[in-house]
C-alpha cells in the first residue's frame, strides 16, 4: 500500500513536467498531494499498529522530526535544482526519486514477507487464545 501511495505522489509529479494545460496541472497537483497524504497516514498507522505504546511515542518522536527535516531539505534543494535543470527537469528528478523510493519500499516488503515463517500465520499473535 505504501508503494502505491508513493506512486500516486510520484507519477503525477513526473507528468507535471510535460503537461501544459492548467486544468490538468491542477488535477495532477491534487493527486500529488493526495499521494503525500496517503503516505503520511499509512506511515503513522503502521507505526501505531506494529509498535507497543511505550515504543510508539519514541518512534513517532523520531519519525515526525525526520519528515519535517525532509521538507526543509527539499525546500533548500528545490531552488538550486530548478535553476540547474529548469522547472520541468526538477519535476522529473523529484518524481523519479519518489518512484525509485516506491520500488525500494516494494522490494523491502517482499523481503519482509519472505522472512515470515510458513508455519506461522502473520496474524497468529493478534488473535487472543480462548
Amino acid at each position: 500500500m505504501l508503494a502505491a501511495a508513493l506512486a500516486v505522489a510520484g507519477v503525477p509529479t513526473l507528468l507535471l513536467a510535460v503537461v501544459r494545460w492548467p486544468a490538468a496541472a491542477i488535477v495532477l497537483t491534487g493527486l500529488t498531494g493526495m499521494g503525500a497524504l496517503l503516505v503520511e497516514i499509512l506511515t503513522e498507522t503502521t507505526l501505531q499498529r506494529e509498535l507497543d505504546e511505550d515504543v510508539f511515542g519514541r518512534a513517532y518522536g523520531i519519525a515526525f522530526p525526520a519528515a519535517i527535516a525532509g521538507i526543509v531539505v527539499g525546500s533548500v534543494i528545490a531552488p538550486g535544482l530548478a535553476a540547474l535543470l529548469g522547472g520541468s527537469g526538477a519535476l522529473v528528478v523529484v518524481g523519479g526519486t519518489v518512484l525509485a523510493y516506491a520500488l525500494l519500499v516494494m522490494r523491502g516488503a517482499d523481503d519482509a514477507v519472505a522472512a515470515i515463517p510458513v508455519s506461522q500465520p502473520a496474524m497468529a499473535d493478534a488473535v487472543p487464545a480462548r
